[in-house]
């Protein structure tokens, strides 16, 4: 089930609809309707990589939860979860291990809060692709706390998850085991209302503790609205979260009919 739902992902999110769309012109271009959806298709493709419409995509994500400036003000709580977002393992041109920009900027989030309130830190996540083997991503993520100065202690292992939902539920029984019940959540401002649905379904009482926030203050621009791959990169991930969203919402009711 989770390798299907992978492959719709690439079949719904982009740039697969926008080539769907340049094969249904090409295949009915003599049809006079065919070349009006090719100058759409042209018009939705700018829109979707524009600064502006980023910005309002991911708006409405990142400013769900403010950030946790001082942890003491959520006390008292006996842990701090952060969700994996990529590891890189070494191979290819890699020569070492690494995580993405996301990845460390939730780590460094951790950390912060960690510095002011030293509490144990679950690192929950692991191997998504389906069609690939393990490698030992959520040990890589780890190491960054540890080389940071986190005891090695204090770094809890989740490799075990496959999304944000699977976290939820892997964590809950580290919780479970320790007798532990409030935590900070540590993951990306725009994927931290996902992140509250499912842990707050499943693993209460999060608290929420976003970082990697990227909507920053907008000044006018002409720049703002000309398409550009950072922009189309963020709203692929706005888009991804939304669809994420209406599912989580139908996964959590699930788990309350089936645990109640």
């Amino acid at each position: 089930m989770f390798a299907v739902k992978q492959l719709l992902k690439g079949l719904i999110l982009p740039p697969m609809p926008w080539i769907l769309l340049l094969i249904l012109v090409a295949v009915f271009w003599p049809r006079r309707w065919a070349r009006k959806l090719l100058f759409a298709t042209i018009c939705l493709v700018v829109i979707a990589h524009s600064g502006s419409f980023d910005r309002l995509l991911r708006y409405p994500l990142e400013s769900r939860y403010a950030p946790l400036i001082d942890p003491r003000a959520a006390e008292p709580y006996d842990a701090i979860v952060v969700l994996m977002s990529a590891a890189i393992p070494a191979g290819g041109m890699a020569p070492f291990p690494t995580i993405d920009e996301s990845m460390f900027r939730r780590l460094d989030e951790a950390w912060r809060l960690y510095r002011v309130r030293p509490k144990p830190i679950i690192v929950s996540g692991g191997h998504v692709d389906p069609f690939t083997p393990p490698r030992n991503e959520n040990q890589i993520a780890r190491d960054y706390l540890i080389l940071w100065g986190v005891p090695r202690t204090q770094v809890i292992p989740e490799p075990d998850s496959r999304d944000t939902f699977e976290s939820a539920v892997q964590v809950r029984k580290i919780l479970q085991q320790r007798g532990w019940k409030r935590y900070l959540l540590v993951t990306s401002a725009v994927h931290m209302p996902r992140s509250i649905l499912a842990f707050g379904s499943v693993a209460p009482e999060p608290i929420a503790a976003p970082g990697d926030f990227t909507v920053a203050e907008q000044r006018f621009s002409p720049l703002n609205f000309s398409p550009s791959e950072d922009a189309g990169r963020r709203v692929f991930a706005a888009v991804y979260e939304y669809i994420g969203l209406a599912n989580y919402y139908w996964r959590a009711h699930q788990w309350r009919k089936d645990e109640g």
